[in-house]
């Protein structure tokens, strides 16, 4: 595959978490930097068209509220956005090829994040018949996805986790006040 006619394309869209996109321009680009999140790059060469979601996290936890803003974080909701319009265009399941990305585990803190987010994309595409046709996802390094959706050209290159922008990285939840009689060192 030649990256420079990725990098070179007229148009950039930036796929954040929580977003999707799906096209057939071969002149656009479909970027994103992933650490713990999954993306989910399709493409189905019958009608030439591919697309990216972004996803946060596989699932809300136990006991979280259902806001309907927040469930475009969320594995399913990103798997059937992505999935339904692409059959809008036109693709089909048996045609569509799947390409995984991320799932790292960059904090200790939240070391079973990535793993579970790829484990929830590995078997949604399964469970919905979609081929997965290459998988970069797990380690500890962050990730940069170019994908050229009209042909299905990706570049995948590991970036150090201190070079993240920290937009790409989901927020870290504020510790759990101490409860009386903990001691806290410095």
């Amino acid at each position: 595959m030649n990256t420079n006619a990725i990098l070179s394309a007229k148009n950039r869209i930036n796929v954040i978490q929580g977003d999707f996109y799906v096209s057939d321009d071969p002149q656009l680009v479909l970027s994103t930097v992933l650490g713990s999140c999954i993306a989910i790059c399709l493409f189905d060469p019958a009608i030439e068209a591919g697309g990216m979601n972004h996803f946060l996290l596989a699932e809300p936890g136990a006991g979280s509220e259902k806001d309907p803003l927040k469930q475009r974080l969320y594995g399913a909701f990103a798997m059937e956005q992505l999935i339904n319009e692409m059959i809008k265009r036109g693709a089909n399941r048996s045609t569509m090829k799947a390409h995984i990305y991320g799932g790292s585990n960059i904090h200790r803190a939240m070391a079973h994040i990535g793993t579970s987010n790829a484990n929830f994309a590995r078997d949604f595409l399964r469970q919905d018949g979609i081929p997965i046709s290459l998988e970069d996802t797990g380690g500890s390094s962050a990730r940069r996805l170019d994908l050229k959706p009209a042909t299905g050209q990706i570049r995948c290159k590991h970036i150090p986790t201190e070079d993240v922008p920290s937009s790409a990285m989901p927020p870290l939840r504020p510790a759990a006040p101490a409860r009386v009689g903990d001691v806290e060192l410095f």
